[in-house]
């Protein structure tokens, strides 16, 4: 049922990354809303889920983008893996635990296209590209991840309703 929401959601996602969330940016960072849904989604409890949501965002990222085919895919990927660990305790353990969890993904997910593009021999300034793409980036990503995990999390709450014992 995830998948029939999710693929969807995340091909509106990427082509909304890529085309209106091109223009919102703090200094040249962006959000990454696609990194925000998966690790959103798997927050909310859908671990293996989330992997797949990330195989399949990170292959429409990569189609939209500069770097190699899979490489956001794998990332992201990796990401929601880790996030998975910490599914469905978010809020038990600490309202600021979604904010740390976006600022590890956000700086895992940039670092890893970092290093992509260095494996591909592109010349990469790193104090530009940490002060004006990184960090800024990493800053809209913690401020968008709260809205975004209780939007998924109302979503996810749909799909997979608590089941009641009478």
């Amino acid at each position: 049922m995830a998948y029939i929401f999710g693929i969807p959601l995340l091909i509106v996602l990427a082509i909304l990354q890529t085309t209106v969330f091109a223009d919102i940016h703090f200094f040249d960072g962006r959000p990454d809303i696609v990194l925000l849904a998966v690790v959103a989604w798997g927050l909310c409890g859908g671990d293996r889920q989330a992997m797949i949501w990330g195989l399949i965002g990170g292959l429409l990222l990569d189609s939209f983008s500069g770097l190699p085919l899979g490489s956001s895919a794998i990332n992201l990927i990796i990401i929601a893996y880790f996030v998975s660990l910490y599914a469905g305790r978010v809020w038990e353990a600490n309202l600021l635990m979604p904010i740390g969890i976006g600022l590890v993904a956000s700086l895992f997910f940039h670092l890893q296209a970092l290093v992509w593009l260095f494996a591909m021999g592109r010349q990469i300034d790193l104090p530009f590209s940490f002060g004006r793409v990184i960090l800024p980036s990493t800053i809209l990503n913690m401020i968008l991840i709260l809205p975004t995990y209780q939007v998924m999390l109302g979503m996810y709450r749909r799909l997979y309703p608590p089941e009641v014992e009478i």
